[in-house]
């Protein structure tokens, strides 16, 4: 194996490494001191972006039914007491790019924690019966969501953005493609995907360096004789097509006391060199009680309860979207708001005394995140396996610091132009041509 030499550090951050394995897996090992537990993740690059439109949600269904057991785990009660029963949290989750699986346990117990994690990722026991009984509590988690508005209006806003690129589709899938996939479809995909040059490990906690590299080295050796030849891989769908600079609405009417409204439009990717400009705005724009969207929207006149940005990255492109829930009635007059708000991003420049406070809230916020083992895992694990390499958080740090207020209103000028915008509304209201109508004036204005 072959250690990459680490970035610039503060005393007080975890002595990590990032270590190439002879198998094309990557290691990632963060010791912390005076920490009793240990986060471990197994990441794998793959997600909803690698799914054929007819199997649309296997790499999420795949990590549901890993977990109804494993060769050395055989049930789903063993699977959960091995890590409940010590105290632990075992879970997983899928998105476009990436699956995860992680435990947090005592650093006595590292060694389970690992040897399970390895079986649900590379022995699972992939079984008719149990893929049956498992695809009624994908579909009831997909329905779970398409009733939640909140998660919904994220569903149809993804589809405007993205279109028929795979990024459009919710890594739940839809009912008829969950009704196509089936034991076959499953081992299939994980035999595909689930190999070494795909995988990360991550541990951050309390353990031994040394001892903990030899454990994840020998799991690995444990899994080789098992592993499958990778089939053909989909394709990830490459760089999405350019949006047509029309604004688009869709709205679908629901009955409720609200209609939750989600503005947005294409921005930039985790790989291009303006995202910490885009951190800082979108912190500025829409990010806690302190940021402009807050205080203008729902403190000032107060249009909405819940009002706030956000910036999701992709590989290639991303998307920042404006979210909010108002009355009907008063959905235009926020749309327009929210549309004033990112206007003065673009026309005036940040105060020195603005630009300081925002830099200083997302340094603060980044150090307190990174107190706890799970989180840290996450930083570090993420960076690896979307990126390929890992910057401490005080290189992140640094990065944001050198952020100027020119580069913050020239990154607002190319964003928010009047091309792409998208809106999506799930509710009693608006019609869509109320809503188109306030796009154009709040985007003209």
């Amino acid at each position: 194996m072959v250690a990459k030499p680490v970035g610039e550090r503060t005393a007080s951050e975890p002595n990590w490494e990032l270590v190439q394995l002879s198998n094309g897996a990557q290691l990632v090992l963060a010791p912390m001191a005076g920490r009793d537990s240990v986060a471990a993740s197994i990441l794998i690059r793959v997600g909803s972006r690698w799914e054929t439109k007819r199997l649309a949600g296997v790499s999420h269904f795949l990590e549901h039914i890993v977990f109804k057991g494993t060769e050395r785990f055989p049930t789903s009660r063993d699977v959960s007491q091995s890590i409940e029963g010590i105290g632990g949290v075992l879970n997983a989750s899928t998105d476009k790019e990436l699956t995860t699986f992680w435990a947090k346990v005592p650093g006595a117990h590292l060694e389970l924690a690992l040897r399970l994690l390895f079986d649900l990722a590379f022995a699972p026991r992939i079984e008719p019966d149990e893929v049956e009984r498992e695809r009624n509590v994908v579909l009831e988690e997909l329905h779970m969501y398409l009733d939640q508005p909140g998660d919904l209006v994220q569903m149809i806003f993804d589809d405007l953005l993205w279109h028929d690129h795979p990024l459009g589709r919710d890594p739940a899938g839809t009912g008829p493609s969950l009704a196509r996939i089936g034991a076959p479809e499953l081992g299939t995909h994980r035999a595909t995907y689930y190999v070494p040059d795909r995988v990360v490990v991550v541990l951050s906690g309390g353990f031994d360096p040394a001892r903990a590299r030899e454990l994840v080295e020998r799991c690995f050796d444990d899994q080789a004789a098992a592993s499958v030849a990778p089939g053909k891989r989909h394709s990830d769908g490459g760089v999405p097509a350019p949006l047509g600079a029309d604004p688009e609405v869709k709205v679908r009417r629901r009955r409720g006391e609200q209609v939750h409204v989600l503005l947005g439009l294409r921005c930039s990717s985790y790989l291009d060199q303006d995202r910490w400009a885009l951190d800082v705005l979108n912190t500025i724009l829409g990010e806690g009680m302190s940021s402009r969207l807050f205080l203008e929207l729902r403190e000032r006149q107060a249009l909405a309860y819940d009002v706030h940005s956000f910036a999701a990255r992709h590989r290639d492109s991303g998307a920042f979207g404006i979210y909010l829930a108002t009355q009907p009635q008063q959905v235009a007059t926020a749309v327009r708001g929210a549309l004033a708000e990112v206007s003065r991003m673009v026309r005036e420049t940040l105060s020195e005394e603005e630009l300081e406070r925002t830099k200083t809230q997302i340094e603060g916020r980044l150090r307190l995140q990174l107190e706890g083992t799970s989180a840290m895992a996450e930083f570090l694990g993420h960076q690896a396996a979307l990126i390929g390499s890992v910057m401490s958080p005080a290189e992140v740090v640094s990065a944001v610091r050198a952020v100027s207020a020119q580069e913050v209103q020239k990154l607002a000028s190319d964003l928010f132009s009047d091309k792409g915008w998208r809106l999506a509304a799930v509710g009693p209201g608006p019609d869509a041509p109320a809503a188109l109508s306030a796009i154009s004036a709040g985007v003209a204005g």
